[in-house]
């Protein structure tokens, strides 16, 4: 029996067996209507076939098992990214994922998310080439990111304005002696209290951090940590992307190539890339440029609310524009810290819209 006969048989077997567990999978994940349910699922199975197709037409290593895990990857993607409009978008959200603190974070985090989340990677990792570990990172940060960004702008209950009662204590120890004293009647010492009390100086209750406050902080604290965090693992696997991405950029005259000094490096061991290490200084502007629009409202307070917000959607827009193109020169080889970083940005963008926009309300009323 011929190679291609066999492996005609076995792509048969595999799509035999994979049908009606994908379809199951899909109704007890998604927990759609049977109309809805069968759409996506047919949505998956044709991008299982370009997939399967795309990766028999390009030397991964080939084998049945690269291969099917290449065939599984739309299967497993489709449905993740389902669940995820279905609750960002949709707003289905169950009781426990509102939830704050750990709660919320196990609701997120349980068997059929974090399934997804491992078999994609699996799939990028076994069927593509891909690193394992990025994948996994980045679909744990989707998930984390409605109970991380629920807990962020969950504002403190406001607190009650508690009278100054310690330094009242002479005055009212007065007013009650003059009560055993006899000096005062009963309601004469009411009354007297009563005046002590209103005449007192209310403390101002502290005020927490506003939400939209508290994500531009988080998102400048990932930023950072990000920026000490590999931005970019090299490896023979990827020397070809690379040497493509050098290729199209000619060197007359010492061109814009962020990454030529590490192409001499790529041997078999892995190169790790920082953000401090990438040519032209392009890591420390993306952070200079994120930290700076965290701190603008402390360091320029000057400044009304309008303006400053212009002003820090400006530098992150000009930080963003350098970190989507790093991240796009060499998207097999982008590490945790790159991640963690577009993380970081985003959450500053959100925070710095929702102070506009609440900004604009109070305007309007």
């Amino acid at each position: 029996m011929s190679p291609n006969i066999v492996g005609s048989f076995a792509h048969l077997l595999f799509f035999v067996l994979l049908i009606p567990l994908s379809a199951l999978f899909y109704a007890r994940y998604l927990r759609l209507p049977t109309g809805k349910t069968v759409l996506l699922l047919l949505a998956g199975l044709i991008g299982s076939v370009a997939f399967g197709v795309y990766r028999q037409n390009h030397q991964f290593g080939m084998g049945l098992v690269s291969i099917g895990f290449a065939y599984l990857l739309p299967l497993v993607a489709i449905p993740f990214l389902a669940k995820l409009y279905l609750k960002w978008i949709a707003g289905q959200v169950t009781d426990a994922e509102k939830a704050h603190g750990m709660e919320g974070i196990r609701a997120w985090l349980r068997g059929g998310n974090l399934l997804c989340a491992v078999l994609i990677s699996l799939c990028l990792w076994i069927g593509f080439g891909y690193s394992f570990w990025m994948p996994v990172a980045l679909a744990l940060m989707v998930l984390l990111a409605f109970p991380v960004l629920n807990m962020a702008m969950d504002t403190n209950a406001p607190q009650t304005p508690t009278p100054a009662t310690d330094t009242l204590s002479p005055e009212r120890e007065r007013v009650l002696k003059m009560l055993d004293d006899g000096k005062i009647t009963a309601p004469e010492s009411a009354e007297l209290l009563n005046a002590l009390a209103h005449s007192a100086p209310a403390r101002a209750p502290q005020s927490a951090p506003a939400p939209h406050r508290k994500m531009v902080w988080l998102g400048a604290a990932l930023l950072l940590i990000g920026f000490f965090l590999p931005w970019f693992a090299i490896n023979n696997h990827a020397q070809e992307a690379v040497n493509n991405m050098i290729r199209q950029f000619p060197n007359p005259g010492g061109a814009f190539t962020p990454f030529q000094q590490f192409a001499d490096k790529l041997a078999d061991t892995t190169v790790y890339v920082a953000a401090g290490d990438i040519a032209h200084g392009l890591g420390w502007w993306v952070l200079v440029l994120g930290i700076a629009a965290a701190a603008l409202p402390f360091v320029a307070a000057n400044l009304d609310s309008q303006t400053c917000q212009k002003v820090s959607l400006i530098t992150l827009l000009a930080g963003a524009i350098i970190l989507i193109y790093l991240f796009t020169q060499c998207f097999s080889c982008v590490s945790i810290g790159i991640l963690l970083a577009l993380a970081g940005y985003a959450l500053e963008v959100i925070g710095v819209l929702k102070a506009r926009k609440l900004d604009w309300s109070r305007a309007m009323q």
